[in-house]
């Protein structure tokens, strides 16, 4: 395995050409954040179609599942109120 030390080490000395650097553990950082950067345009817009066509669909779903609850409730209250006797006041 390797450690973040000789990892850093490798990165820098390929990426960079530099065959020691003090601070190995940032190369990997700097590498991670470069690499963001260059696909977070690309990222962005497809993360927000998808989130938005999720986020639609699960509203549908919430109104399908209210409305199935609500026609469900009225069902129960006609066959109660039918089969309920009738109190003499």
């Amino acid at each position: 395995m390797i450690g973040k030390y000789e990892l850093g080490r490798k990165i820098t000395n390929r990426v960079l050409g530099i065959d020691r650097c003090l601070f190995p553990g940032m190369t990997v950082l700097l590498v991670g954040t470069l690499g963001t950067l260059v696909l977070a345009p690309i990222l962005i817009p497809a993360v927000k179609k998808v989130g938005h066509s999720l986020a639609k669909a699960t509203v549908k779903g919430g109104i399908i599942a209210y409305e199935g609850t609500q026609e469900l409730l009225e069902e129960a209250k006609a066959e109660l109120a039918t089969t309920q006797p009738k109190t003499l006041s």
